[in-house]
């Protein structure tokens, strides 16, 4: 797995610059020179920023019902397959247990629940309780106004033809909120805030700044984009391939990007500047 190869170059890095440190203090013991920073010697090391996490909501007793909808989800939603982190939220009394057991069978990791109905299973399961959501945001359809001459944009950019409508978000998308533009393209004028997540199933355009989440292609497209005005995302996605913070070269944070699926399936991230 990609992580498991990251984890792997980062330990042989590591090691080989302790070798070069411990070359060094043979040869220049009285030199200033250091290979290696007191980040890199510490025990523990915390990485990476706050991400958002997805909520698994259940809205019906019926095992038969909810098997049947996660398979469908399951298809629609490639990155379930691929240990998706989850929070259960349900408001609905079920076999907790069972249910825990046949997600972790379809790959998603359940890493909590809501506090609710299920939080006595919950704690009997030694599962985090999270604190349920209260959050719901619901875009606001453009206005006659609202076109796309009027988007700021400084290159001239074509986006692949998804063939599906656009959605437009004006307001900015605060932590917290989760914007999803089912069978659409999605437009965002305002900034995206850490801890924010933006989901379409087609290409998504960001004209402020994104500190968040961007999954594009949710239902699998992988001919779709992302492009950002600046780019400072904590996660990205197409079509269920992702890479987070700490895999994003230095590079690029703070410039305009567009982001897409490279030939072998890995995304690849280009300047707009």
């Amino acid at each position: 797995m990609k992580k498991q190869k990251t984890f792997h170059n980062t330990l042989v890095s590591l090691a080989n610059k302790q070798y070069l440190a411990w070359l060094f203090h043979l040869k220049y013991s009285n030199s200033v020179i250091k290979i290696m920073s007191m980040e890199e010697t510490k025990a523990l090391r915390l990485m990476g920023r706050v991400l958002t996490l997805s909520r698994l909501r259940v809205q019906s007793t019926n095992d038969q019902d909810i098997v049947e909808e996660l398979t469908r989800l399951t298809l629609e939603n490639p990155m379930l397959k691929q240990g998706l982190p989850v929070i259960i939220e349900s408001q609905e009394l079920i076999d907790l247990a069972w249910f825990v057991k046949v997600l972790k069978k379809t790959g998603v990791q359940v890493i909590g629940v809501a506090d609710g109905i299920l939080t006595e299973q919950a704690l009997l399961l030694d599962l985090p309780i999270m604190p349920p959501d209260h959050t719901k945001t619901t875009p606001r359809p453009p206005t006659q106004s609202q076109t796309a001459s009027t988007i700021p944009t400084q290159h001239a950019v074509v986006a692949p033809n998804t063939g599906m409508p656009t959605k437009m978000l004006t307001d900015p998308v605060r932590s917290g909120q989760q914007v999803y533009a089912e069978n659409s393209d999605l437009i965002v004028l305002g900034p995206v805030s850490a801890g924010a997540e933006l989901i379409a199933d087609g290409c998504i355009h960001i004209y402020g700044t994104l500190r968040g989440r961007a999954i594009a292609g949710a239902k699998g497209n992988p001919n779709v984009r992302i492009f950002c005005r600046r780019f400072e995302g904590d996660l990205i996605a197409i079509a269920g391939v992702y890479m987070v913070a700490d895999q994003i070269p230095s590079q690029y944070q703070g410039k305009s990007v567009q982001i897409r699926l490279s030939d072998d399936n890995n995304l690849a991230i280009e300047l707009l500047d």
